[in-house]
């Protein structure tokens, strides 16, 4: 089963449920769909690209989270928190910092680069890493 179908399947079941978490599940479903209908030519998302738009969404959370603390909404912040939570649901399991430096040390022995480290970190393991980090860690073995 793909994951944008697992993302309809628990939105059915938010609906069904009457949860007012359903409406993050339908936003992203709707965010998504507007993607792939920009693809030329239009076409369903690949799970990995899947992953990038639950991710840019995540991101866009934590800013609204940042925004509600800063302002004292609890509720509104304790409500970004569980939408969050149930976004991180559908995201793979990431890489451990030394799963990490294993991969790119590997890499590094073979002669790569960072950019090169960082297009096989994309290729061979998209949506497992974090960037951030992989290229501070990539940053740090090189120097």
């Amino acid at each position: 089963m793909s994951l944008l179908s697992e993302i309809q399947k628990r939105s059915l079941e938010l609906r069904k449920a009457k949860s007012p978490q359903a409406s993050t599940l339908i936003t992203l479903k709707g965010e998504m769909e507007t993607r792939a209908k920009t693809l030329k030519p239009p076409r369903d998302l690949t799970d990995a690209e899947v992953i990038a738009e639950i991710k840019s969404t995540i991101k866009k959370v934590d800013e609204n989270i940042s925004i509600y603390e800063g302002r004292n909404m609890e509720d509104a912040a304790s409500a970004a928190h569980a939408e969050k939570t149930l976004l991180e649901e559908f995201l793979p399991q990431q890489m451990s910092e030394d799963e990490l430096r294993v991969f790119i040390q590997g890499k590094i022995d073979g002669g790569a680069n960072m950019g090169q480290v960082m297009s096989g970190l994309k290729e061979e393991r998209a949506g497992l890493y974090d960037g951030k980090q992989a290229s501070g860690i990539v940053r740090g073995m090189l120097a």
